[in-house]
């Protein structure tokens, strides 16, 4: 499918006139008679408005299309579509104003005031007035047939506000009419709410909140790793590393954060059968896998363990830039292995795979699209 979103201005434009065309002949001449009238019979001010869309003159097409709409009760639809386009372009005060338009209406039917009022409150989350839309999305909720889209769209600002339990009551309320994303998205909800147990040091509330977490996605490396996370505050030393060991195992993309900490927890008696497990288990899962063990231990600093000089080597040979980097350094692969590190350090290493967010740190939520498990390990490493 081709990514509508990089469509130039100009094709939106036709796709723009292409909709208000249909949508004005449907509501002027009636679905299912035939056309027997001409363009010349429309309302002149119609072609004027889209002629006003197409040479990007959009507040004079909006004044036009909003003086037309008080004269005509069949365009509404019309007018929705057009507001649904000034959002999609961000143009989100000019979206507003066609809303409230409508919504100004004496005449204006209930289903039409209703889906209104929900293109309203979607106007309001993309200008990020959060309060403004959740009171619409609210009121909109009691409406059946349009109680799924408000409610999903409430779900929304709720993560947004971090109101975690309101975001996990709205959950439950789309699973009822089975309408809720995956299940992992509640069990996301409960960890944090177990996180934010754990600060409190409220330990039995978060236990709970984490086993409910695993009632809904079992494994779940999040909540294997707040339960690690609590046992070594309780001391339970080796509980935390049998449950860090599971998180990683579920999660590989953790290990560029949470290897240093591995390591900790094993001690340095047991360092080296840990980082043999680990290449191990990356060779078994792939290049990609082994890239991310490499990256991670480089950026540990721990380049010069003999455990991993294999898997180094692996992954310099079959990487053309680590590859170049490698003769670069005289073939000293030790020295190669230092000056990734020292661009890693500046590197942004995770990207969301969703909207394509990159940064250095690890989220479980993208803050860009929102969300869930999208994040994947990246680094784009380019020689100086």
């Amino acid at each position: 499918m081709p990514d509508l979103s990089s469509w130039p201005w100009q094709v939106w434009a036709l796709v723009a006139v292409a909709a208000l065309v249909v949508g004005i002949l449907a509501g002027h001449f009636g679905w299912g008679k035939r056309w027997t009238r001409s363009f010349g019979e429309l309302h002149p001010d119609y072609l004027a408005g889209l002629d006003y869309l197409v040479s990007e003159q959009p507040d004079r097409a909006l004044d036009m299309f909003l003086r037309l709409m008080d004269a005509n009760a069949d365009t509404i639809e019309t007018h929705f579509a057009l507001g649904a386009l000034y959002r999609r372009r961000g143009e989100v005060e000019r979206s507003i104003r066609i809303h409230q338009n409508l919504l100004a209406r004496e005449a204006l039917p209930r289903e039409h005031r209703e889906q209104a009022l929900l293109a309203l409150a979607q106007d309001y989350l993309r200008a990020g007035l959060l309060d403004r839309a959740e009171g619409l999305l609210h009121q909109v909720s009691e409406v059946p047939r349009l109680r799924a889209n408000a409610l999903a769209a409430l779900r929304g600002v709720y993560e947004r506000q971090h109101e975690w339990q309101q975001a996990l009551d709205t959950f439950r309320q789309l699973s009822r009419a089975k309408a809720a994303p995956a299940r992992s998205v509640a069990a996301h909800y409960l960890c944090e709410l177990a996180a934010l147990a754990v600060e409190r040091d409220d330990i039995l509330v978060a236990r709970n909140f984490l086993r409910e977490a695993r009632r809904e996605v079992s494994p779940f490396p999040r909540a294997a790793l707040l339960r690690a996370q609590i046992a070594e505050r309780q001391s339970h030393r080796e509980l935390a590393l049998r449950l860090l060991r599971l998180a990683l195992d579920e999660a590989p993309v953790l290990l560029q954060e949470e290897l240093p900490h591995l390591l900790a927890l094993a001690g340095e008696e047991r360092r080296d059968a840990e980082l043999e497990a680990l290449a191990q288990t990356a060779k078994s899962r792939g290049i990609g896998e082994l890239k991310n063990l490499v990256f991670a231990a480089v950026g540990a600093n721990l380049a010069s363990v003999a455990q991993l000089h294999s898997v180094i080597e692996t992954v310099f040979a079959k990487d053309a830039t680590l590859g170049a980097m490698w003769r670069a350094a005289g073939d000293d692969l030790e020295r190669a292995a230092q000056e990734l590190g020292a661009l890693l350090a500046h590197a942004e290493r995770y990207r969301c795979g969703e909207c394509g967010f990159s940064g250095r740190s690890f989220y479980w939520h993208c803050p860009a699209c929102q969300s869930w498990d999208t994040f994947e390990s990246y680094a784009m490493v380019k020689l100086r």
